[in-house]
């Protein structure tokens, strides 16, 4: 699977997702509190809220946990993923101050400074990191976050398809609450949302939320090493074991090698001419998105009867675009297995070879066979 979601995970993952036990015994316990320690890790964060359900399951109970009814929230949106996160903010009563980009364009980090500028009585800010919908990003998410803190606003930031792929530092950022799912960049199955909070973002959490949306109920049974709702157990330990893979492989070079892997996807795409969306100031470590040189529908038809399934565009992208999903596990055999694709499809003579940082580490690499 080349699609922006769910991944290919490792053998040992996958093997993990089966166990079921008790979910107040001692051992899952133990479970919990190793997940959230090595999350901590991974987000560099003061706390994560580890929540049964999916990517938007962790931005929707970050939205409701950390914002206010009427209160004024900066919202940037260029995509589809954009639009939802704006769809939370005001179903959670927040008074939003909504900014648009055309879907496949970006904000500049001198926009984002305009736009907080623009808006001295808002207290709060909401973006998504990676618009999975455009393959678009906020590459200088560092810079927007300080941007933001400056000016004394709460950063509430969706890195659904970001987080494990990108640089993200919650606590030395000042950032408030990143959120995340445990089916993209960290590779785990689908059905785990993770909320990573920095101190600030802990003492903003709000009592007024829906116990399932709740991050501070759900934090505070997480000092007991539990959850406050039946969780899904095998996801719990399917996601431990990813979180062991990617403190194995180290986080930083895994940033390095979605980077090297997209960077190396885009590359044999514009050769084999492909029109892509976003440019080096904005282009997604995850999601490689553009018009292909022949029909979206004719090429997502073509990869998958050589065994490689891609995604089509969506909401007033659908059947326009095709995107590549370059997160998880990808590494040098998946992409080249997609040059090799796309060089039998059109007829064209691809050559460039995968950079080293694309890589696997040597003690991860059995863990995926992408010849089956």
């Amino acid at each position: 699977m080349l699609i922006p979601g769910p991944v290919n995970v490792p053998r040992s993952v996958a093997q993990n997702s089966s166990v079921v036990v008790n979910h107040r015994s001692e051992k899952f316990r133990n479970v919990v509190a190793e997940l959230e320690t090595l999350m901590k890790e991974a987000f560099s964060s003061s706390r994560v809220a580890l929540l049964t359900g999916s990517g938007t399951l962790a931005v929707e109970s970050m939205v409701f946990s950390l914002l206010s009814k009427n209160e004024r929230v900066i919202v940037l949106t260029y995509g589809e993923f954009s639009e939802r996160l704006l769809d939370s903010v005001r179903k959670r009563g927040a008074s939003p101050s909504v900014y648009r980009k055309p879907f496949g364009q970006g904000f500049s980090t001198d926009e984002v400074k305009d736009i907080i500028e623009s808006n001295k009585d808002a207290t709060a800010i909401a973006f998504v990191h990676n618009e999975t919908s455009t393959g678009i990003a906020f590459r200088k998410l560092k810079e927007v976050v300080k941007i933001a803190k400056d000016a004394g606003l709460k950063v509430l930031v969706d890195s659904v398809s970001g987080f494990a792929a990108y640089e993200i530092r919650v606590n030395e950022w000042g950032i408030d609450a990143v959120a995340t799912g445990s089916q993209k960049a960290l590779a785990s199955v689908p059905g785990l949302g993770l909320v990573g909070l920095s101190e600030d973002g802990i003492k903003e959490l709000q009592e007024d939320v829906p116990n399932y949306l709740n991050v501070k109920l759900h934090l505070n049974f997480q000092d007991k090493r539990e959850t406050p709702f039946t969780p899904a157990v095998g996801v719990f330990f399917a996601t431990l074991r990813a979180a062991e893979l990617l403190r194995l492989e180290g986080i930083e070079r895994r940033w390095r090698r979605h980077e090297s892997c997209a960077r190396y996807v885009r590359k044999i795409a514009q050769n084999a001419g492909f029109s892509l969306l976003g440019d080096e100031s904005n282009f997604s470590n995850t999601v490689v998105a553009g018009v292909p040189p022949i029909s979206p529908g004719s090429m997502i038809k073509e990869l998958s009867r050589r065994g490689i399934e891609i995604s089509g565009g969506m909401g007033e992208l659908k059947d326009k675009i095709i995107r590549i999903g370059t997160l998880g596990m990808i590494d040098d055999r998946a992409v080249l297995r997609l040059r090799y694709a796309l060089s039998d499809i059109l007829k064209i003579d691809l050559t460039e070879q995968p950079p080293e940082e694309c890589k696997l580490p040597e003690s991860i690499i059995q863990e995926m066979d992408w010849d089956n």
